[in-house]
């Protein structure tokens, strides 16, 4: 093991217990859009709840961690290499629960044939996250494994990329909306459950660097 924690056990369970909470969010997320989909709306509300309790423990987690940082981690480069990761894995938690409430704002009506493709894009998406946040396990305590986590990473985001334009198309050419105002709405929260995937590669890439920076 090659841990950045040598010094103190009760950081590095914080900080797992950080990842915990934001892996969490994104099961609860999959499990809102199915609710969405079949429109039980009481059950998506209390899954909305859950996700909103979750944003809020990881903020607590996250300024814990960054006082913890400070005591702990002597070396300030990798100390700031630390912070920076742990303030982009909260945009992950944050976008849930963004994405989770305007679904509940909008409560956008999406055809049943797309049903299947939208679950399959929203559990891609997912993927790529939970591919991150494994990705960041490694980089904490088992660098080497760092790289083939974060390719898992890219293929997710490259699929969701596909289910996204597959999805898109249909809405505006297989004559399943008509308004176009409908369907710029639906292409908007496509684009909101892909963009999880977005913001995981965007991460990936900053960690990618951190990687590097300790194996020189």
């Amino acid at each position: 093991m090659n841990s950045v924690f040598k010094r103190s056990i009760e950081l590095n369970m914080k900080i797992e217990k950080f990842l915990d909470v934001i892996s969490q969010s994104l099961l609860l997320f999959e499990k809102a859009i199915k609710a969405l989909l079949k429109n039980e709306y009481e059950q998506f509300n209390e899954i909305l709840n859950r996700i909103c309790r979750l944003e809020t423990e990881a903020d607590e987690l996250e300024s814990e961690i960054k006082v913890m940082l400070y005591k702990y981690l002597l070396l300030p480069d990798t100390r700031a290499d630390v912070l920076s990761l742990i303030k982009s894995l909260d945009d992950v938690i944050d976008a849930t629960e963004d994405i989770t409430k305007d679904f509940g704002i909008q409560k956008p009506t999406f055809p049943k044939v797309l049903h299947d493709g939208i679950l399959s894009m929203t559990h891609s998406s997912i993927e790529s996250a939970e591919s991150l946040l494994l990705a960041t396990r490694s980089f904490l305590n088992e660098v080497h494994l760092v790289s083939a986590h974060i390719s898992k990473v890219k293929f997710f985001e490259h699929e969701t990329d596909i289910l996204e334009d597959k999805i898109n198309m249909s809405i505006f050419n297989d004559h399943i909306v008509d308004a176009l105002a409908e369907k710029m709405q639906l292409k908007y929260f496509i684009s909101k459950i892909a963009s999880i995937a977005d913001i995981s590669e965007i991460i990936s890439a900053k960690l990618t660097i951190f990687t590097i920076k300790r194996e020189i």
